[in-house]
């Protein structure tokens, strides 16, 4: 049950995070779950958790590296081997030595070795802490897949240096010889077991396929399974787990492309999973890193027996240290390939920079010096101190620095393209309106490419202009409530009549996106009216239900649709006059793409489709026309795509979510049952 419980907190912990990343995007996520990840090493004594790091690396850090092998460009990655093969070995074994230098300056009364080991925990990047930062900040291609290339491999360098720095520690001895014969065991070895469980999946999978015994859950559990069984056997052999799983990733990923049906499903399936996956095990990173800092700060900052600021002023000078080495062996190769190619350093300052910064310690840094026997760790938690302080120092400096350096993510112009495609495909719809009897499922289908073009739009406009978005939708909403209340005062609409608009009213109210402060107050009305409506029933011995019973609220008359049609032109004209008022205050393009909205379904008054689409938003039966939307989607892609008027890449995209849209509307299990109740009880 205990572990259930942490599961449990874990999910909330994530759900929190992401929640609070989306409500205040400026803020980064990772940062969000190292902050609650102390909060929660607040509440856990320290005895009652310790993070086990072999079983870290195996059930995190091992599947995470294999799904960024996976999908990494190794062909690109391998045109920067140089500065990648230079990252992965001298900078990281010279930081080591420096790093442990300066720290055992600091502390003398530290075994020099047992710095040497600090240093080898702080060497290595952390792919999942630059994954965590490159998908807030633009990076250039080839800076991006240096740091992938160095990130997939250079864990198997570091946890060797750690390992003999803790040897050296443990046993006083220390052989050049002896570490570089381990170090390219440990490779070779990597290599050759992630070439191996490839093969092996690889013939699994043939088999299944043979015999016909294959199917999607199979194909998925190989494949969620391979990381696992990997590195397990990596390290029972004692080689790199970490160097085994991204072979292994990368020759899963690198084979030839069956286009079938059974492949097509197994991938749209692991793709699905794989996100769910990262984004949990990322996630965990981050929270595990805040608890880790947490638990190993707190006691000994508590102490008299250390220096507080001389603890301070040690990871600083670590942190500035760690950078500074980075930053000058980096501009050194940058200079030597400059001199070599007769090129001038200043195009590569940039490029060293970027590569420096980007150089951020993660959670693997603290799981590999907790590799220390417990005894020492007892005996120096001033080491755990240390290393605990420069990863978090070095991602908040590379969380700081790096969007000075990078710019950031903006969509591309192809955007504006999409919208156009979008209208193309609406006006292909309209024509088609005239020469059909069923305009009901048409109709629907054109509102939900409308609804398709006011998202996309909405999501390119800046926090001001959506908020201005709201608020004029609220005044919208306020014109038709005092127009629905007036109405119903001089008895222009009658209470079936009124039901009906009152209820198209609140679901409009719903759509529309608040801030914190303001839904709390939107729920708070929702509660005051339900609890006016109980009041209701209880002052009038249940009339509403009785008459829900009797089906008073729902079956509409010829009359009721003219009431309701006259009352909707009414407050249209109120609605068109107040936004045009507005046009000096609000941007003028917003207030005229409401105003056309509006308008557009008003037209529709004539229509006997008129409440069913615009009140009632009845659901029909529209699979045909949604269809027949996507088919011209999918048409005006291409065509635009051949005018070079949108990017292969983006047109790609594009395909992808037609594709998606396309699959969930041919779900034959959708849940029709609240439109099957409303129908039910509107049919009694």
């Amino acid at each position: 049950m205990e572990i259930l419980v942490y599961a449990i907190v874990f999910s909330l912990i994530l759900i929190v995070s992401n929640a609070t990343n989306k409500l205040i995007p400026t803020l980064s996520l990772p940062l969000i779950q190292i902050v609650l990840g102390i909060g929660i090493g607040f509440l856990l004594p320290n005895s009652e958790y310790h993070l086990d790091t072999e079983l870290f690396l195996a059930l995190v850090i091992g599947p995470l590296l294999f799904r960024e092998a996976e999908e990494a460009d190794i062909t690109s990655i391998l045109k920067h081997w140089r500065i990648i093969a230079f990252l992965i070995f001298p900078v990281i074994f010279i930081s080591t030595l420096s790093l442990g230098w300066m720290a055992h300056l600091m502390w003398m009364g530290i075994p020099l070795a047992a710095c040497m080991a600090v240093g080898a925990a702080l060497g290595p990047t952390d792919l999942v802490a630059f994954a965590s930062l490159s998908e807030r900040f633009s990076f250039p291609k080839r800076i991006s897949n240096i740091l992938k290339g160095e990130g997939l491999l250079n864990d198997a360098s570091g946890l060797v240096a750690f390992r003999v720095a803790l040897a050296a520690w443990t046993t006083g001895v220390f052989s050049l010889g002896q570490a570089s014969w381990d170090l390219a065991i440990s490779i070779l070895g990597g290599f050759a077991v992630g070439i191996v469980t490839a093969a092996i999946n690889r013939g699994l999978q043939k088999l299944l396929l043979s015999v016909r015994a294959t199917d999607i859950a199979s194909e998925l559990i190989l494949e969620l399974s391979l990381p696992l069984l990997t590195f397990f056997i990596a390290e029972e052999i004692h080689v790199s787990g970490i160097i085994a799983v991204v072979v292994a990733g990368i020759l899963k990923a690198n084979r030839f492309k069956k286009i079938t049906l059974l492949e097509a499903k197994v991938d749209t399936v692991t793709h699905t999973v794989w996100n769910t996956v990262n984004f949990v095990l990322n996630g965990s990173v981050f929270v595990l890193l805040g608890m880790e800092l947490e638990m190993i700060s707190e006691p000994i900052l508590r102490t008299p027996f250390y220096n507080n600021l001389l603890l301070i002023v040690t990871v600083l000078l670590l942190t500035g240290l760690l950078f500074l080495i980075r930053f000058l062996m980096v501009y050194g190769f940058y200079w030597y390939r400059g001199f070599q190619l007769k090129k001038s350093i200043d195009k590569y300052l940039k490029d060293a920079l970027l590569l420096t910064f980007s150089g951020v310690k993660g959670t693997v840094s603290i799981a590999t010096i907790l590799l220390i026997p417990t005894h020492l760790e007892a005996e120096y938690p001033v080491l755990l101190f240390l290393v605990a302080g420069v990863t978090l120092c070095s991602f908040l400096l590379g969380l700081l620095i790096l969007p000075k350096l990078s710019e950031d993510k903006e969509e591309s112009n192809d955007h504006l393209m999409h919208i156009a495609i979008l209208n193309d495909v609406v006006m292909l719809l309209e024509k088609e309106l005239t020469v059909t009897k069923q305009k009901g499922p048409l109709y629907a289908a054109i509102d939900n490419y409308h609804g398709r073009i006011e998202n996309m739009i909405l999501s390119q406009e800046d926090k001001a202009t959506q908020r201005d978005w709201e608020q004029l939708k609220l005044l919208i909403l306020s014109i038709e409530n005092d127009g629905l209340e007036q109405a119903y005062e001089e008895g222009k609409i009658r209470d079936r009549s009124y039901h009906v608009y009152q209820r198209y009213l609140r679901s409009m109210e719903q759509k529309v996106n608040r801030n914190l402060s303001s839904r709390l107050t939107y729920y708070f009305l929702v509660l005051f009216r339900l609890l006016r409506l109980l009041l209701h029933e209880l002052v009038t011995f249940g009339s509403g239900i009785r008459a829900w019973k009797n089906g008073e609220n729902y079956k509409l008359e010829a009359i009721d649709y003219d009431q309701i049609a006259a009352l909707y032109l009414a407050n249209t004209e109120i609605i068109i006059e107040s936004l045009e008022n507005l046009k000096g205050v609000y941007r003028s393009s917003l207030v005229s793409f409401l105003q056309e909205s509006r308008l557009r379904e008003t037209s529709l008054i004539t229509s006997g489709a008129f409440v069913e689409r615009v009140i009632n938003r009845i659901k029909p039966n529209n699979i045909d026309e949604m269809l027949r939307g996507y088919y011209l989607e999918r048409k005006l892609i291409f065509e635009y795509e051949e005018q070079h008027l949108i990017s292969a890449k983006y047109a790609r995209r594009m395909r992808q979510n037609v594709n998606e849209l396309e699959n969930y509307s041919l779900r034959e299990s959708a849940n029709t049952l609240p439109y099957d109740m409303i129908n039910y009880a509107r049919n009694r």
